[in-house]
């Protein structure tokens, strides 16, 4: 398959953009897109007409699809995101991590064969004063038969690493999107494993840096195509 790559940008919370550098950015994916954004106002926060974009409006898909708002009724499909959005708190060493999960495809047009966008908002919460950023962002996909049998794919996993990394210490957050392509026609339920990767700094610790890492599972049934 062909790999495609999205545009990344980051946006602290001064509002001044800031462009990653390219050599940090890995967009890998065989079928997969990644779009970041900074922090920003959460889209599952504002009118169900607003844009479904921490920093607005998010940048379109390599094959230029518009955008779209997030459904606002929840889909007879969908599995984890069967109302359209889904909250998980994960733990990094001693850090908690909260994710927000939606999507602006509606749930009964994630088909198999359609370009599927899974947006994820992060902020991280510490029981000290930390220096937290977001160094590495992946997202794996596998795929089941309506009976529970693997589907056979070729997929790599889409990710985002940068050296530097985004701050995500609350109220600070990342946002981003990862658009999933095509799956094998047979298939009616995704798995989407999702690691995020990060450093955290502890004041006066003399500049001692540790790396943390948070795991989640999305199981996501698919619509039937047509």
């Amino acid at each position: 398959m062909t790999v495609r790559r999205g545009s990344v940008v980051g946006r602290p919370t001064t509002g001044r953009p800031v462009v990653a550098r390219a050599a940090a950015v890995s967009a890998l994916a065989v079928g997969a897109v990644l779009v970041l954004a900074g922090c920003g106002t959460p889209p599952w926060e504002v009118a169900a007409s607003a844009s479904a974009s921490a920093s607005g409006a998010p940048s379109a898909s390599a094959s230029g699809a518009p955008s779209r708002t997030p459904s606002a009724k929840p889909s007879a499909v969908g599995g984890d995101l069967a109302s359209g959005a889904a909250s998980r708190t994960l733990q990094a060493g001693d850090l908690t991590v909260d994710v927000r999960y939606w999507s602006t495809l509606p749930m009964d047009e994630w088909t198999p064969g359609a370009d599927k966008p899974l947006s994820m908002s992060v902020t991280t919460r510490s029981g000290g004063d930390a220096e937290v950023r977001l160094v590495r962002a992946a997202v794996a996909v596998s795929y089941r038969t309506g009976s529970g049998a693997d589907v056979a794919s070729d997929g790599s996993p889409a990710e985002q690493a940068d050296g530097q990394g985004y701050a995500v210490a609350a109220p600070q957050s990342w946002s981003g999107t990862f658009v999933l392509g095509a799956a094998p026609a047979e298939a009616a339920r995704l798995r989407a494993i999702v690691t995020l990767v990060f450093t955290e700094t502890t004041a006066g610790s003399g500049g001692a840096t540790a790396q943390q890492t948070a795991t989640d599972t999305l199981s996501i049934d698919l619509a039937p195509a047509g």
